[in-house]
């Protein structure tokens, strides 16, 4: 009998932690507020605050989405940068579209797009075009691929650049890195998969955002996502890095969850809020 009541109790404690994985902790958004403390982009960007945002993966314009841009709009951010997988898998983009194009900030809307958000059908194309009209470029947001743009700030110039998820990004990050290897400027960088910043490391300082890991979804420790290979970059599954040179990587845990595993527990979604300075 004892050995069956503790069965029914696992088995209700389980229960209880998969509802509130499902149904709770996904709508639990967190803003994270970080502050990277480094003296070149202390002197570039001190007084500049960023609203990073990725992985929403949108399937419609519900409650969370409008909680989502309140939450921005308190924060007022100076600029406002997404590192990918705007929508769902396989769903409809045009919520995430409608979504985004609702964002604003004095400096602009930037991102890059997402495995997820790679074309599939004639409606992705309304990431970077107007409806019908592919001859012309959003101007909010801006999404990025392979290539930069110089932002004016208080006299001074944030450089930003955003690289496709692919092979041809890979490419175009090669270039680039010749390229910025005597500018005097930091570097931000947008990016979906934050492997890349282990394998292509920049000369100049830099702060790479990116996101896809989701930070696991559960909380694990992070041995076990090196010994599941989960995603491209375990060794990067969320939060800032340094590789002590001036390189600096953020991972964002993201917004969303997978079709596949709807589920968050111990990972809150976040939005992450970036200055620049001591703490």
């Amino acid at each position: 009998m004892r050995n069956i009541r503790l069965l029914a109790l696992l088995i209700f404690v389980f229960f209880l932690l998969l509802g509130y994985a499902w149904q709770i902790e996904p709508n639990l958004l967190r803003v994270q507020r970080l502050v990277v403390n480094d003296p070149t982009l202390n002197h570039a960007w001190s007084g500049l605050t960023i609203v990073h945002l990725s992985d929403l993966h949108i399937t419609q314009e519900g409650a969370k989405e409008a909680r989502l841009l309140a939450k921005i709009q308190e924060i007022s951010p100076d600029l406002i940068v997404m590192s990918g997988d705007f929508r769902q898998w396989a769903q409809n983009p045009r919520p995430a579209q409608n979504f985004m194009a609702k964002l604003s900030a004095p400096l602009g809307v930037y991102g890059v797009l997402g495995d997820a958000d790679q074309v599939q059908g004639s409606d992705d194309c309304g990431y970077c075009h107007p409806g019908g009209r592919y001859a012309e470029r959003l101007t909010r947001p801006v999404i990025m691929q392979n290539e930069l743009r110089q932002i004016d700030w208080r006299g001074k110039t944030v450089v930003v650049a955003g690289v496709d998820a692919d092979e041809t990004g890979m490419e175009w990050l090669k270039k680039l890195q010749s390229k910025m290897a005597e500018d005097d400027n930091p570097l931000m960088i947008l990016s979906h998969q934050s492997r890349p910043w282990s394998e292509y490391p920049f000369a100049v300082h830099s702060l790479w955002l990116s996101g896809d890991t989701h930070g696991g979804q559960i909380r694990m420790p992070d041995w076990f996502w090196r010994m599941i290979h989960y995603k491209p970059d375990t060794a990067h599954m969320g939060g800032l890095y340094g590789n002590g040179r001036g390189g600096w990587l953020l991972v964002n845990r993201g917004i969303g969850q997978t079709a596949r595993f709807p589920f968050r527990l111990g990972v809150p979604p976040e939005i992450v809020v970036i200055t620049f300075g001591e703490q």
